[in-house]
């Protein structure tokens, strides 16, 4: 048998657009904002506390400096990470808009 029997042809219509849920945009852009604070927050911090470390050299300041070197050393692990999320935020951004 074939299937168009009784069947009028069907028109070319273009997909209808899919509407993403608000909670899915705040998660967009949750995904998107929070690996830029924390960086900006742990290179702002980093420098400060290399600042401080060699502002003042002769009361032992230098554990500051050191606090700063772990802060960049955990932004550096972490950085698979946040940059996983920045771009998972990013996709899901460039879905809601288009």
């Amino acid at each position: 048998m074939s299937e168009s029997v009784g069947y009028p042809p069907r028109r070319n219509v273009p997909a209808a657009r899919r509407v993403y849920s608000r909670t899915y945009r705040v998660w967009a852009r949750v995904l998107l904002w929070t690996p830029i604070a924390l960086t900006v927050a742990g290179v702002v911090l980093g420098l400060g506390l290399f600042a401080a470390a060699d502002a003042d050299p002769t009361h032992n300041s230098s554990a500051l400096g050191y606090l700063g070197l772990v802060v960049w050393g955990a932004l550096a692990v972490l950085s698979p990470v946040l940059l996983g999320s920045f771009i998972a935020g990013l996709v899901m951004l460039n879905r809601t808009r288009s």
